[in-house]
């Protein structure tokens, strides 16, 4: 039924690209644009009705297009890379989770329903750390989400001692501003008259990493499997599986923590900007009321060029064009359940055999193929000399 609805999908007929809005970028720059336009009519206005003459020379748009030109070049490509990497490493994790739920549930030796039952937690646990990566990726608490409830909730809600360790790092950190916070003035002076405050007391933190939580207990759930449930090559796998999937949410992280430098953010916004902002008042001595049209297609452009890189330079938030997370995690749920759904599946041999190999070929034949072969390799000698 899924596969009839996806053909479906593929057969629809859909709006060409280019009259298209869901996911346009359009909407988002469109009163950016406006505003230009609208300062565009102004220039226009006051050079064909007044004396005032609001122009300057044509050749600073070569100049200054010139460098805006390489300059949305570099933001697009840097950020579509984030976006195609970020794509990448969640294919590479669907490819570690699918290789350590096949060998739980096939490699694994089952010998009661507790068996069965042990499995299918541990397998919910590897499910629950692609729905967990998502909810990490985009800043939400995974403990809280119902799709996530249920596939964890069978384990603590964080590890013991993480709060202690977090709360000890941010007491060291703020102890090494003291001398550089330029506020740290008023905040003694606040806390000194805090009648509340204690000198002592450790503020306590929330474990938020449910995805490196559930690999701790995983990578125990293996370790504690005897040899005569899973061999030693099948558990080689497991914990090259789990290693697999520790190094995606690292570089997850590693995106999503790291973004483009916010200065050349800031002056790319503001070169985009004096170019269209001078804009009308380089054409309005050539175009004249051609001006208007001409600046607002070019607003549309650019500022569209430069909200792209800005929309996917994060590729698991919640905008249009991201990554559809939640697509991809449906599907690998329904992946998943059926595999746990049945049995360990068997191989029967079938009842018919249509083929025969060369090897089933009776050795007399064979033997009087080569014998034939040898006699009219003689003949050719012979009629060459």
């Amino acid at each position: 039924m899924a596969m009839m609805e996806r053909v479906k999908d593929m057969k629809r007929i859909e709006k060409p690209v280019v009259f298209r809005w869901t996911g346009s970028v359009i909407p988002k720059v469109l009163m950016s644009s406006l505003s230009i336009t609208i300062l565009s009519v102004a220039v226009v206005v006051c050079n064909e009705k007044t004396r005032f003459k609001p122009s300057i020379p044509f050749s600073f748009i070569t100049v200054l297009g010139f460098i805006v030109g390489l300059l949305l070049t570099y933001r697009t490509n840097t950020a579509y890379d984030r976006y195609w990497e970020g794509r990448r490493l969640w294919a590479t994790m669907v490819v570690g989770i699918r290789a350590l739920a096949r060998n739980i549930w096939v490699n694994m030796q089952q010998d009661s329903k507790k068996d069965i039952i042990e499995k299918k937690s541990a397998i919910n646990l590897v499910l629950g750390f692609a729905l967990a990566t998502k909810h990490y990726l985009r800043g939400v608490d995974g403990s809280i989400c119902e799709d996530l409830k249920p596939l964890i909730s069978n384990i603590k809600s964080r590890l013991p001692g993480w709060e202690q360790l977090e709360a000890l790092t941010e007491h060291n950190s703020h102890e090494s501003k003291v001398e550089t916070d330029p506020w740290f003035g008023e905040k003694l002076f606040n806390k000194a008259f805090n009648r509340h405050h204690h000198h002592h007391e450790v503020k306590e933190f929330k474990n938020h990493n449910i995805p490196l939580e559930l690999l701790f207990y995983l990578t125990s759930f293996i370790h504690a499997q005897e040899k005569t449930i899973l061999d030693v090559p099948s558990r080689n796998i497991c914990f090259a599986s789990l290693n697999s999937l520790t190094d995606c949410l690292t570089q997850f992280e590693r995106i999503l923590r790291t973004p483009i430098p916010k200065a050349y953010s800031i002056h790319l916004a503001h070169t985009v900007w004096i170019y269209c902002v001078t804009l009308p008042f380089q054409l309005v001595s050539l175009a004249d009321y051609w001006t208007i049209p001409i600046v607002f297609i070019s607003c549309i452009v650019l500022l569209g060029v430069e909200g792209i890189g800005e929309e996917i330079e994060n590729p698991f938030g919640l905008d249009e064009n991201d990554l559809d997370l939640d697509q991809f995690c449906v599907t690998l749920t329904k992946e998943i359940n059926t595999i746990t759904g049945h049995a360990r599946p068997n191989i029967e041999p079938t009842e018919e055999e249509t083929r025969k190999l060369s090897l089933d070929i009776p050795r007399p034949l064979i033997e009087n193929h080569d014998e034939q072969g040898k006699s009219e390799e003689k003949l050719d000698a012979i009629s060459e000399e």
